[in-house]
This record gives C-alpha cells, structure tokens and sequence, in this order.
C-alpha cells in the first residue's frame, strides 16, 4: 500500500514538472515576438470621440506616451491587461497583453498625425507606429458622444430610424479607376467598393462586371468583406472592398466597364414597448436595396505609327537577353536557343520572337515560358522562348543577332533591343556521307530526315528465351494485364463516387462546417491575444453565424435568431443549448459597442462558443 501511494506521488511530482517546463517554453517562446502597435479610426468627424489604443503582447514598463495636440484629451492613458492560457489542437499558448486606451474627441477639421508611443519591456525599448486621422465636418453635431464615450474603434452605430427607405447618399456602390486614359497594351487598376452610412447584414445576387474589351486578372477578391471608415467628400462611409482587378485593353477606342449590381440588405431598428430589447441589441428589420454603380468609360488610344519590323506586341519597359547551350556539335545533333524577355508590361501578350537562322538549320516551333506576376503595379516578370535546332551537315554556322523592339510607355518611343551573334561550329556527324553537295535543299525536313543515308539499318528481332517462351499464355502472363486493368476500373469507379459526393455542395459545406468554423475561432483568438476586442466579436460572430450557415444549407442573409430557433428545433436540438447559441449571438452583438459591459470579457466568450459549437456539431448532422 505504501508503495503504490509513493508511486502516485512521484507520478504527480513528474507530470507537475513537465507541465511547468512546457508552460515556461511556450513563455518564452512568446516573449521573443514582442509587438507594441496603435490604432485609432482612420477618418472621424468634428465633436465626436473615439478612441486611441497601445497595445503590448507582453509586460512592459515606462510607458511614454505621444504628445498629443491636435485633439481633446478626454481621458487616459487607461490600463487594461489580459492573460490566457490556451491549449489549441494539443498544443498549449500562453499570451499576456497591456492596452493603454485615451479617449479622445476631434474638435477641428484637418489631417493629423500622433506621434509615436514608447515603452520598455524585457530590457528593451519599443516604439509604436504613428498613427494618420482625417476629421471631417461631417454631419454629426458638435456635442453628440458615442455610448459612454467609448465607441469602438472603426464600428458604425446601428440605424434609427423605421423608414426603409434610403438615399443614394446613404448606401452606394462605386467602381474607380487608377487612369481613364491610356494607350493600348497599358493598364489600369479598377476598384469596385461599397460606401453606406447605414447598417448593413449582408449581400445577395452580386454580379461584377464581365470588363469586356479588357483582359482582366483579379488582384483582391475577399470572401469576407472587411468594412472600415473613409472619408468621402467630408462625410464619414463605412466602406468595403468588394473587388479590385487589373485590366488591359485589347483594343483602341472608348471602351466602357459596365455597371456593378448588388442588393444590400439594410438593417433597421425597430422600435419595441420592451424596455429590455435594448439593452440586448433592439429588434431589427432586413430590408432588401438594390444598387447600380455608374458605367465607367476608358479611353483608350493606338499604338503611334512607325512600328519597327519585328515589333512583336511588347509595351511597357523591357530587356532581351539569349544564349545557346552549346557552340560545338556534330551534325544532326540537337541545340538549344534559349530568348528572354524580362521587364514590366503586358507579358502575356509577345508573340514568338523572329530569329533569321541559316538555310542549312532544322527549326522547331518554340516552347514558351512564362514567370509572370501580377499585382497593382501591373504585370512583371519574364517570357521565355526556347528554340530548338538540328545542323545537319558539317561547318560553321552564324546566327544574326537577336532584335526585339517594344512601345516603351515613359519615353512614348519605340525601343529596340539587341543582343550579341552566335556561331555554331558543327562537325561531321558519324554516318554523314562524304559528298552532300547534290542534295536538293528545297526538301522539307518531314521528307528527309537522314541526309546522306538511303538505307536505315534494321536490326533483327531477336528470339525469345527459354524462360520467356515458357511465361507466354501462362496465369502469370495474363495476370500481368488484368491487375492493372482492373486497378484502373477501380480508380475510376472511386473517383465517380467522389463526384458525385461532392456535386451535393450542401453536403460539402455540412461536412465542413466545423473545420471551417475552426479556422475562424483561430483567428479570433489571435485578437484577443493582441487585445483587438471589436475585431474579436466581429471575427466571433462571422465563425458562429458562419457555421449555422454551412450546418444548416441556409444562405447567411436568411438567417435569424428565431428562424434558426425554431430549425434547431426541428433537428431535435434541446432548449437548452439553443438558449446558450442565442445568449452567445447576444453578447458578441452588445459587446461590439459596449465591451466593457461582457461580463466574462473575450476569454469567457471564446470558451463558451468553443463549447456550444461542438455541442451543436454533435447534434446536428
């Protein structure tokens, strides 16, 4: 007995040591990515408040902060900080985060910047980013405050009113472009954005532009639209990138970029006798609001005359580089020719480069490579072409040099481009007949393919051996053939079966519901490791309402507190657990502007929604 008891102890005394060596590495582990950043609204109207945050993921003294003179300091610095010890996929995290929080109010028009904050943490000292803030007049009056004066960086309030109907100033979409002149072969960069003042809950029949006439390559496409404020014409929008693609013109002329087509669905306040549905978010109406941007036209002018020769396509601003893989062959063997053109422009669209090779030289078509990149500074990269050739007589051959001419786009000018000569030195080949001076030259290379043989060598069959001979015909043999035919008839009626599984995409999604949801937990925990509290309950309720989405095969827009209520219900869900989804969805909505009134804060928040979606997986199927 006293024996088994000293070896639970030791046991306990073991597992309390590793426990303590892990939690110290991942500790350090994390102290050696040390991060200290501010972050403010990027645009604010006269008289109203917002705040102004330091964030550092670890512990720090002597925090310095920034002079500020351009706003009213209303409050601050006010210290907060955050510990959590986490364990995710097996693997434990431990984070300690310090916020240092003003609140501030804007009191007159103009751009401003605040300085750098400093601090010292682990015997180092961190500076934090400058931060840039555009106040506009607005339409806010001057002595409205945001909820408790403290509205959360970057969020909207909710809409008032009851009247659905909205102005195109309220909620507009909008295409903008970089350049509406340009010559063809150029680019320019169209941005598609959605601006509203109202408060919005999804998106429904979007259908971008089909930008013809253009070549077009996407350079952002986010499936998650991120929204933050911009000034627009001294109005505070909350804006969202929808897309923003790279076009190229394909022809000259005016060419237009057709309109952008979207419904909104708008969020208004409904207003309630219940003293309580305010305090839990207020009751809201969806209304659907259908919106066009304006057609944009492009004016897009030709290539000026005087085109060189051998001008191939090319506009933008490049450099030619060749080489051969070898100067000394025998007759009949293969060489290489290898043509790059590398720069920025239309990349995509050079044509084979014309090469004047001697008369006596077998040419093949080109193998074309492209390593292109796109991005908004137009395409760049390189084209490569590589010629292969076959010398079929002895001697020395010269290769011209190489010419590409180009439209260079900042001189206006047509530029040629040159490279050194190239000569071959091709020996007798073995076999090659002694006179070859009487061939006839006009005969194409499909006709001849051995110049100076008449008669190919024909090898003779050799007889099968003993042991071949007695394999042939036997199970063995024919066995050879049919385990690899009936591997392939497996592999097809395996990857049928996937088709067909995967053409039900509500069953795709229903399967992936929690992996993806998973994912998006992930990312909001790194928010609330870097104390990011709006962009932790945003993140929250995009992983939960998400998730209800793909479980369930209802579109995001279509769903409700109650209509996902009683859907539960239907899949056999008890009450329970619904109240705790529908006590979730409630808190990460109020704590989106009031954070400080969560009881719990993110920690408690991120533990009961890990816990109610896999209680919810388990249930729904």
């Amino acid at each position: 007995m006293k024996l088994t008891n000293l070896h639970k102890a030791l046991r306990l005394k073991l597992m309390a040591a590793f426990t303590l060596l892990l939690s110290s590495f991942s500790i350090s582990a994390f102290a050696d990515d040390v991060t200290f950043t501010a972050s403010a609204p990027q645009a604010v109207e006269v008289g109203e408040q917002f705040r102004l945050q330091f964030v550092l993921n670890a512990k720090g003294s002597n925090f310095s902060e920034p002079n500020i003179t351009d706003f009213q300091v209303l409050s601050g610095p006010n210290t907060s900080s955050s510990s959590s010890i986490q364990w995710i996929n097996g693997s434990m995290s431990q984070s300690t985060t310090y916020t240092y929080t003003f609140i501030l109010m804007a009191d007159h028009e103009g751009k401003f910047t605040i300085p750098s904050a400093t601090i010292k943490s682990g015997g180092k000292t961190y500076q934090s980013n400058p931060v840039t803030i555009e106040v506009v007049a607005g339409s806010r009056p001057a002595a409205s405050q945001s909820q408790g004066g403290q509205q959360q960086s970057g969020s909207s309030a909710p809409a008032t009113t009851t009247n659905p109907d909205l102005s195109s100033d309220d909620l507009f979409v909008a295409i903008t472009v970089d350049k509406k002149k340009l010559i063809q072969g150029q680019y320019l960069v169209a941005t598609i954005k959605l601006y509203t003042r109202k408060d919005i809950s999804g998106f429904e029949d979007v259908k971008f532009p089909p930008f013809t006439g253009f070549w077009s390559s996407d350079l952002e496409a986010p499936q998650q639209v991120s929204l933050q404020r911009e000034n627009v014409n001294g109005q505070i929008y909350t804006t969202g990138l929808l897309k923003k693609v790279l076009l190229m013109p394909q022809r000259s002329g005016e060419l237009t970029i057709d309109p952008m087509e979207i419904t909104i669905l708008t969020r208004t306040r409904v207003r309630s006798n219940n003293p309580f549905d305010d305090f839990f978010g207020g009751s809201y109406r969806t209304t659907p609001y259908k919106l066009v941007s304006k057609p944009v036209k492009i004016n897009v002018e030709p290539l000026p005359a005087g085109k060189p020769a051998d001008f191939s396509g090319g506009v933008g601003s490049f450099t030619l580089n060749a080489s051969v893989d070898k100067t000394e062959v025998k007759a009949n063997e293969a060489v290489t020719l290898k043509v790059k053109v590398s720069g920025t422009g239309n990349l995509k669209f050079i044509n084979n480069i014309k090469i004047d090779f001697p008369p006596d030289i077998d040419v093949y078509d080109p193998k074309t490579t492209q390593n292109i990149k796109t991005d908004a500074n137009g395409m760049s990269g390189s084209v490569t072409f590589d010629y292969l050739f076959i010398p079929r007589y002895a001697g020395n051959y010269r290769i011209a040099p190489i010419t590409f001419s180009y439209f260079d786009t900042k001189s206006k000018t047509y530029k040629t481009l040159t490279t050194q000569e190239f000569n071959i030195s091709v020996e007798k080949g073995d076999g090659e007949a002694e006179a070859n001076s009487g061939v006839v030259q006009a005969l194409a290379k499909e006709d001849v393919k051995f110049i100076g043989k008449d008669i190919r060598y024909i090898k003779p069959v050799e007889r099968l051996d003993r042991r071949q001979e007695m394999m042939f015909g036997t199970p063995l043999f024919y066995g050879c053939y049919a385990v690899p035919l009936l591997l392939f008839v497996a592999i097809i009626l395996f990857r049928l079966a996937q088709i067909k599984q995967n053409a039900n995409q509500a069953a795709v999604k229903n399967r992936k519901a929690n992996k993806v949801s998973r994912k998006r937990l992930r990312q909001a925990a790194k928010y609330m490791k870097q104390g990011q509290e709006a962009q932790f309950y945003d993140e929250m309720l995009k992983a939960i309402w998400g998730y209800l989405s793909d479980k369930l095969s209802i579109p995001v827009a279509n769903l409700s507190k109650d209509n996902v209520a009683e859907i539960l219900s239907s899949h056999s869900v008890d009450s329970q657990l619904v109240d705790e989804l529908m006590d979730l969805l409630n808190s990460c909505e109020f704590a989106r502007y009031a954070p400080a009134a969560v009881s719990g804060g993110m920690d408690e928040i991120f533990r009961k929604a890990d816990s109610t979606l896999s209680k919810l997986d388990q249930k729904v199927k």
